[in-house]
């Protein structure tokens, strides 16, 4: 009986205290336009980056994933770092301010067919972006 009373206690304790408040998703603060060319074997990618947030970006760090059967080759408007699939560019001096509504671009080379899948995500300083 005093079993009982201790867990019918314990859990009309933990039902008084409050949940935590849902936290609402931010609004995305990037905006990735993602377009390729090219054919079977080697293609193109170009990135428009628009900062839809309300602050400029002073400095900025684009990251994406290829595919698999899709090798980086080589970038521009950006300092690239590859890892495996894992693509990172820095900006470069010239475009690292980005001023809200405003829009960078960067692209690359890559080997692998251009109608293979594209990249899943596209994250500006560790903030997802909406893509098209």
């Amino acid at each position: 009986m005093n079993r009982f009373y201790a867990v019918t206690g314990a859990l009309a304790a933990a039902l008084l205290i409050p949940a935590a408040p849902a936290v609402a998703e931010e609004p995305a603060v990037c905006h990735v336009r993602y377009q390729t060319y090219g054919d079977s074997l080697n293609f193109t990618g170009d990135i428009v980056i628009t900062n839809t947030g309300k602050a400029t970006l002073y400095g900025w760090t684009l990251k994406f994933s290829l595919s698999a059967g899709h090798t980086f080759r080589n970038g521009w408007e950006a300092k690239f770092v590859v890892i495996g699939q894992d693509v990172t560019g820095y900006s470069l001096e010239h475009n690292g301010e980005v001023a809200p509504g405003k829009s960078v671009w960067v692209g690359f080379n890559a080997s692998g067919d251009v109608k293979g899948p594209r990249p899943v995500e596209f994250r500006i300083n560790d903030q997802l972006c909406t893509t098209n």
